[in-house]
């Protein structure tokens, strides 16, 4: 019975999905920004930004953030990197086939595919909170898809339990079905709150709220529940990536112990840490010349 509620639970989350990708690829989200394309897989039509050349730098856009948020991050990085956006599977405009399944290998395969198919090898991760378990499962399987990974917010399995714990302390978001239905009533009222807890600079709340106030009255979707149910209930340590490791910390993030604060330092030998004390969850929005000093000075362009 639970695994049936489970699969139904990421139905609400996928259902309609084709018919997503048709309208997202005509509509709105397609003409937001110069550099917004769309590339689809046998489950996901992802939707990506891309600017600039030279070594491509991968982002992946922290829901409920979308790409219409990073303007000064890649105006920023683009001067020195082909930089690549692109929001996760049932994120933002990145609709799923009906039913996809969330789980952790299966969007690791998937991303696998986007990566190699656009944007090539050798690329420099720079993927943001949970995405980094998907960047260092990526990394060790494939390695070379990756020169070079740079996480921020990053850690390992066990750091996400702590994390999924203390934001969802009453179980809610992971209980199938239930979860899901409560999010998607729950996701307006819940974005002023995560920004307030995790967001350094106040002063940019309120332009991260209008963003995505728009965007999800555009259709964007914020599947948090299933990510929590499936995709982050992974057990067990991953593989040691071959690739340096820069760990990126903003202090000021209020949604993560401080237990999880550079916890792949204490799960991985020789990781680069770097934190920014008055910066929040997505530090690389906050302040993206920062970041970009301390990525370019880790891999060394």
């Amino acid at each position: 019975m639970s695994e049936f509620l489970t699969r139904l639970g990421t139905w609400v989350d996928t259902w309609g999905g084709r018919a997503k990708m048709a309208r997202f690829s005509k509509g709105w989200p397609a003409t937001t920004r110069q550099g917004i394309k769309f590339y689809r897989t046998a489950d996901v039509q992802y939707r990506y930004l891309e600017a600039g050349a030279g070594p491509t730098i991968i982002f992946t856009a922290d829901p409920p953030m979308t790409l219409e948020v990073y303007d000064a991050l890649v105006a920023c990085f683009s001067e020195r990197f082909r930089v690549i956006v692109v929001e996760l599977p049932a994120m933002g405009f990145s609709a799923t086939r009906p039913g996809f399944g969330f789980g952790f290998t299966e969007t690791g395969d998937d991303l696998a595919l986007f990566i190699r198919n656009v944007c090539g090898k050798d690329n420099i991760f720079a993927f943001s909170c949970a995405a980094s378990l998907s960047g260092l499962d990526i990394a060790a399987r494939m390695p070379e898809l990756a020169s070079h990974l740079c996480f921020i917010q990053g850690g390992d399995p066990e750091a996400f339990h702590r994390w999924k714990t203390g934001r969802d302390p009453k179980g809610i978001l992971a209980r199938p079905v239930l979860g899901q239905l409560i999010m998607k009533r729950m996701a307006p009222a819940r974005m002023p709150q995560w920004y307030r807890l995790s967001v350094g600079r106040g002063e940019l709340i309120d332009h991260f709220c209008d963003c995505a106030k728009q965007s999800f009255g555009n259709g964007a979707m914020w599947s948090l529940a299933s990510a929590y149910q499936i995709y982050m209930n992974h057990k067990g340590a991953l593989p040691a990536p071959t690739q340096p490791i820069l760990s990126i910390w903003g202090g000021a993030d209020r949604s993560h112990p401080r237990e999880n604060v550079h916890s792949l330092a204490m799960v991985y030998d020789d990781v680069t840490c770097v934190t920014f004390d008055d910066l929040g969850h997505t530090p690389e929005l906050e302040d993206p010349h920062r970041v970009f000093e301390a990525i370019a000075g880790f891999v060394g362009t």
